[in-house]
């Protein structure tokens, strides 16, 4: 019976100071509560090759627009496109016949 009791306060004490614990921790932090659902989504730019440049096709900026690169503005890392997308482009082979487009989003 003395065995009961001691784990009965003691069980009792524990769920207390656990109540008591996670009220206090929840005060003292300052801010609310943010619900958040479904996604900030926007479609990523098209690309179109051509001959000497590519068009890029981008949402942004108050609508669709296409602008023309060149491949050497893309080799420099020029920016069509600032406050949505970042292009750049390197050679993977020394003829410079082939290389990869990289297209970082904002």
């Amino acid at each position: 019976m003395v065995a009961f009791r001691a784990k009965f306060i003691i069980g009792a004490g524990l769920i207390v100071v656990s109540t008591l614990t996670s009220t206090f921790a929840a005060t003292v932090v300052p801010g609310g509560v943010i619900h958040f659902r479904g996604a900030i989504v926007e479609d990523p730019c098209d690309v179109t090759p051509r001959q000497q440049h590519f068009s890029l096709t981008c949402t942004g900026e108050g609508g669709r627009k296409t602008r023309e690169i060149s491949y050497q503005a893309a080799l420099k890392g020029e920016n069509a496109f600032p406050n949505v997308a970042t292009v750049s482009m390197t050679y993977l082979n020394p003829e410079k016949s082939l290389a990869v487009m990289k297209i970082d989003y904002r």
